[in-house]
């Protein structure tokens, strides 16, 4: 499957992942731990709670990239430093969705209704 890897800011524009059995199997453990991340209340659990949780999440993701792009070192500290958090966040979800069978253009046209709706006032009435 090839994957954008645009947004990373690296030199290459697309990554080519071979769906294999493992890299399907992390995908499904890294969307499991997601979703029960899910189940913090950021706002009233125990702060260290939330932070590690979040920590957590954060190494699953990169870790995550790191397996399926093969990123060197350098690769993942350029990311690291570059790369906004929600930037990442996006980036991240997109290749999750790619690996449940989305194709790029699905997502640029689920993006683009979500923008559309959270941009509209009137849609949350």
């Amino acid at each position: 499957m090839k994957i954008n890897i645009t947004r990373l800011g690296l030199r290459k524009k697309s990554a080519e992942v071979k769906t294999t059995v493992g890299v399907v199997e992390k995908a499904q453990n890294l969307q499991i731990q997601l979703l029960k991340s899910d189940s913090i209340d950021f706002t009233n659990d125990d702060p260290l709670v939330v932070l590690e949780t979040q920590k957590k999440m954060v190494q699953g993701l990169v870790q995550f990239m790191i397996d399926i792009f093969k990123l060197s070192d350098k690769e993942v500290e350029k990311i690291k430093s570059t790369l906004d958090f929600t930037d990442f966040q996006n980036f991240m979800a997109y290749v999750l969705f790619r690996f449940q069978g989305m194709s790029d253009e699905d997502w640029e046209t689920v993006t683009k209704q979500q923008t559309e709706e959270s941009a509209d006032p009137k849609e949350s009435n």
